[in-house]
């Protein structure tokens, strides 16, 4: 875990684990030829109790004669941006401050007090969650910078031993709440599962935690070896397999290749269940040619005849929000559309029968209410085209008439307070139309500044 010269922060939060294991590494820093630096996140959770915890921490660092780098977060602020639970919240930007305060201060690893008892809760939870080989692992004793030095230490003995040493710590009152799922898990799941089936439910669960890590490291270099000679393609824009050698390989060899494959390109695994790779594999079973959508929507998975491609498309940049109103009469140019927009009123009677031409519109003045305004394309836009009765979505408009998705931003769409009553190009409001009992016209024209 350890090479002399390495700068190790060690994550403290103040309860017995973190406080134990700085007292630890404190105690063996010169035998190891390490130097510490303590790090401390108030999550903005807990209020003037996090704010004692803080200042506590930042004590227990200057008592030892250790800088500390203490900061306050707004979890909840992330949690609710993010839609994210209380803990997937915590946990991220907890790791994103120890990453930061690591690039700050050169820092070589990252010590963090997770324990035996830690180890148990992590299987068991993804257990429950229906996790592959990876999730059954638990928690890796060296991942990257990260180290957790006493993983093999029971709870149990973590309290023992600040007993032993007269160390202070904090308990966090919320590890005492049963409405976080690890809590439940360690709080009432465990000690069920030690008095009615295993005592030693925790060593049995660690053990096996090692064990799988052990088998699933060596399944990943051979999958890694199968990798290289079942392929014609390998980057991260895209992974090409020969499937003449893939599907030969044990289903075990071909699930782990396309996870690897798809971590490869997507960057990740997030969202990628056993279920979607399942999918891939049962079709690939018939035969037939396909094109599967997978996480993100952006990562695809393709058969074409004798090969596999597992690829990226690129998403398109966002296009500017572009609205501004259209006075009436009036005119206005929109640079980023490269276009002028008139309007004005005309006087009855007009032929109302006459169609609209592609850039040229008139419609009944009265069915337009409040403001006009002139904008591009945004997610659910509706109209009543001309000569229907019901609502259509101009993405579907869009696609029958073969317009490039590239395109779809840049078409003009002027809308009144209450719907959209010109797509121009494409069609005007039925709700807008010239009738016999029209009164008034609008005639809106719309011309290329380029």
């Amino acid at each position: 875990m350890f090479t002399p010269g390495d700068k190790v922060i060690v994550a403290v939060s103040g309860g017995p684990d973190s406080v134990a294991l700085l007292h630890a590494l404190h105690a063996l820093k010169d035998r190891l030829g390490i130097s510490l630096h303590v790090a401390h996140l108030n999550h903005g959770i807990r209020g003037k109790e996090a704010d004692k915890e803080a200042e506590f921490v930042r004590q227990l660092a200057a008592d030892l004669g250790l800088e500390s780098t203490v900061e306050k977060a707004d979890v909840p602020a992330v949690k609710k941006l993010l839609r994210l639970s209380t803990e997937e919240a915590a946990r991220k930007v907890r790791y994103e401050f120890l990453d930061r305060v690591a690039d700050q201060i050169g820092a070589t690893k990252i010590a963090t007090a997770h324990t035996k008892d830690d180890q148990a809760e992590t299987v068991l939870m993804n257990l429950i969650r229906g996790a592959g080989l990876e999730g059954l692992t638990g928690i890796p004793p060296v991942r990257g910078c990260y180290v957790r030095p006493l993983l093999s230490v029971t709870r149990k003995e973590v309290e023992d031993y600040c007993a032993h040493q007269n160390l202070e710590y904090k308990i966090d009152p919320s590890n005492l709440r049963f409405d976080y799922r690890r809590n439940r898990i360690r709080l009432e799941f465990i000690p069920l599962l030690e008095s009615h089936y295993n005592p030693a439910v925790k060593s049995r669960l660690a053990s096996t935690a090692e064990i799988l890590r052990d088998e699933a490291a060596f399944l990943a270099e051979t999958a890694q070896a199968f990798l290289a000679i079942a392929t014609v393609k390998n980057d991260p824009s895209e992974v090409v397999f020969d499937l003449n050698r893939f599907t030969n390989a044990p289903i075990a060899l071909r699930r782990r290749c396309l996870r690897m494959a798809i971590e490869m390109v997507k960057g990740d695994l997030h969202d990628v269940e056993f279920r979607q790779i399942e999918r891939v594999i049962n079709r690939l079973e018939t035969g037939e040619n396909f094109t599967i959508t997978l996480p993100s929507g952006a990562i695809y998975a393709k058969r074409e005849e004798d090969i596999l491609k597992i690829f990226r498309v690129e998403p398109e940049p966002e296009a500017p929000i572009i609205a501004c109103e259209l006075p009436i009469p009036g005119c206005v140019e929109i640079p980023e559309l490269k276009i002028t927009v008139t309007s004005k009123e005309l006087a009855m009677p007009v032929d109302f029968h006459r169609p609209p031409a592609t850039l040229d519109v008139m419609l009944d003045r009265d069915h337009v209410k409040g403001k006009l305004i002139i904008r591009n394309l945004r997610p659910g836009d509706r109209i009543r085209p001309l000569g229907m009765s019901e609502d259509k979505k101009l993405q579907d408009i869009f696609v029958n008439a073969k317009l490039p998705r590239r395109s779809r931003s840049c078409i003009p769409i002027i809308a009144d307070e209450e719907k959209i009553i010109w797509v121009v190009g494409f069609t005007l409001s039925d709700e807008v139309k010239i009738t016999e009992s029209t009164r008034r016209v609008l005639h809106l024209a719309c011309t290329s500044t380029e």
